[in-house]
């Protein structure tokens, strides 16, 4: 009985939050994208590996995000995207060596599709970003200090103002050196994305 009334609490605290989300926020926040306008996202990003138990060990990471957009159109946008200092936390002799912490950057460049309805305020997104990644010690711990960044994910973004815009998101996250390095292990994570984009002016 107790669990009952927990989930249907559960459930309408859900429906309660997405009538807020849906309902409430100005209809003139609903329009689409204009050709060409530029967007300035800041970010931090943080995750752990899928199945930790396996392979070669547990792994986690954490990033501060900057990315760049253009539109293309009204609902797709070209993206370059930078990782500053990207800190993957590892073993160093896996799967349950003592542990290490590498500093890392990155540089992807991608694309986004917002494919929700001109009349919803949230906009739904998907995106895919690949491109360079360089780390100052192999990651993982018998791979290469160059590998490739590559990047999958979905998300909603709410524009509450005018130009500055909060968005939460989640990634797939794939480190791997592609097959160019004598052993080619890899990372794949979980990430949740939270920051704000600004609309920059022409």
């Amino acid at each position: 009985m107790r669990v009952a009334k927990v989930a249907r609490a559960g459930l309408v605290g859900t429906r309660f939050l997405w009538l807020v989300v849906l309902g409430v926020m100005p209809p003139a926040a609903a329009e689409e994208r204009v050709f060409g306008e530029r967007e300035l996202r800041v970010s931090v990003m943080a995750g752990q590996r899928f199945h930790p138990e396996e392979g070669h060990g547990w792994a986690e990471f954490g990033s501060p995000v900057v990315q760049w957009g253009r539109s293309l159109s009204r609902r797709v946008e070209a993206l370059v995207e930078l990782h500053p200092l990207m800190l993957v936390n590892q073993p160093r002799f896996p799967p349950d060596g003592e542990r290490e912490l590498v500093e890392a950057f990155a540089l992807d460049i991608g694309i986004r599709w917002t494919f929700s309805p001109a009349s919803w305020t949230p906009k739904l997104y998907v995106e895919a970003l690949d491109g360079a990644f360089y780390s100052l010690r192999r990651v993982p711990a018998r791979g290469t200090t160059f590998n490739f960044l590559s990047q999958a994910g979905a998300g909603v973004r709410l524009p509450f103002g005018e130009r500055w815009h909060p968005f939460v998101q989640y990634r797939w996250v794939h480190i791997s050196n592609a097959g160019l390095g004598r052993f080619n292990p890899d990372w794949d994570f979980h990430g949740l994305m939270i920051g704000g984009s600004l609309v920059l002016p022409d």
